[in-house]
């Protein structure tokens, strides 16, 4: 009797020994997996960083040829596909068809964000809201414009430190104005048609229809017409068939404007602009960086320069 239990005692250790083998095999089992799933992951986040990384340097690399003096708008330089998934494209245009965000203290310019706005389709109460609070945003005094907002208004909010009352130095500060969130919302590609940078002037052989509409107060088709002849067959900004319109004349005749409209914004109005801005993207399979250079242009013929003034990454 005691032969059998002394038997039955040493099989059930046997057997709470194995229990424990084969629970320390399965947690080992678990952080093999573990240790592999995590190996894996670091293996791709690795592999998505390395294609980051390339596509940065295809798009510096379509920026740098692009800064070259003699390399135009739409020459085949500027697009490369080497056919293993690398590739970069590169579009030169002007910063001068945005409008500086920081003159909106003048009245033409004041007047035509109001305008673009309420085209975009803001309501035209919540168009001189926004519009009056972006200048009351830069300018140095305390009292609110008509529909404006001043210290008042963001101490409310509980932002006693707004308005700033210096110059906007970021697209994505607008959005801190009172009345730009509902903008953003009617349109949230608004960033498009702003800029710090350019002298001000905005380019009628670069700005967009809508806001040739707004500066001009001309009609959407006399607009959209223009802009169609300026973009050339294709259709596509920056490329070799663009059309450049040469002298006022040509442009008064093309948008239906009188002399009086013409001359209402003569002082705000250029046919060229020596702020040349460099889109370039870089591709790398699924990946791409978007690169964008601002960059001076002076100089004529051979003593042609470019000098870079700003870059924003995207």
């Amino acid at each position: 009797m005691k032969l059998h239990l002394h038997s039955k005692k040493r099989q059930n250790q046997r057997g709470i020994a194995l229990l424990l083998v084969l629970a320390v095999i399965a947690i080992l089992g678990i952080i093999i997996v573990g240790l592999w799933e995590v190996s894996e992951y670091s293996q791709d986040d690795r592999s998505k960083e390395k294609f980051k990384f390339q596509a940065k340097q295809l798009a510096e690399s379509g920026g740098a040829i692009a800064m070259h003096p003699d390399v135009p708008p739409g020459d085949p330089v500027l697009r490369k596909d080497f056919g293993d998934g690398r590739s970069y494209s590169v579009r030169i245009t002007t910063e001068g068809g945005r409008i500086r965000i920081n003159s909106i203290h003048d009245e033409i310019i004041r007047a035509t964000v109001l305008e673009l706005f309420i085209r975009w389709g803001v309501d035209a109460s919540a168009a001189a809201i926004a519009t009056d609070s972006l200048a009351d945003w830069i300018d140095t005094d305390s009292e609110p414009s008509p529909n404006g907002a001043e210290k008042v208004f963001y101490t409310s909010l509980e932002y006693p430190q707004y308005p700033l009352n210096r110059d906007f130095t970021s697209l994505e500060e607008m959005l801190l104005v009172r009345g730009m969130d509902q903008v953003a919302r009617i349109n949230p590609r608004w960033r498009d048609y702003f800029t710090l940078y350019s002298d001000g002037v905005i380019d009628v052989n670069a700005a967009p229809a809508e806001t040739l509409e707004a500066l001009f107060l001309t009609t959407q088709d006399s607009a959209r017409s223009f802009e169609a002849a300026r973009n050339g067959n294709d259709g596509i900004v920056g490329t070799e068939d663009d059309y450049v319109y040469q002298d006022e004349n040509e442009v008064k005749s093309a948008l239906g404007l009188s002399d009086d409209d013409w001359n209402r914004v003569a002082s705000w109005v250029t046919l060229e602009n020596s702020l040349r801005r460099i889109e370039s993207t870089g591709t790398v399979g699924n990946y791409s960086y978007r690169l964008v250079i601002l960059a001076e242009i002076s100089g004529e013929g051979r003593n042609q320069e470019v000098t870079p003034v700003a870059r924003i990454s995207e």
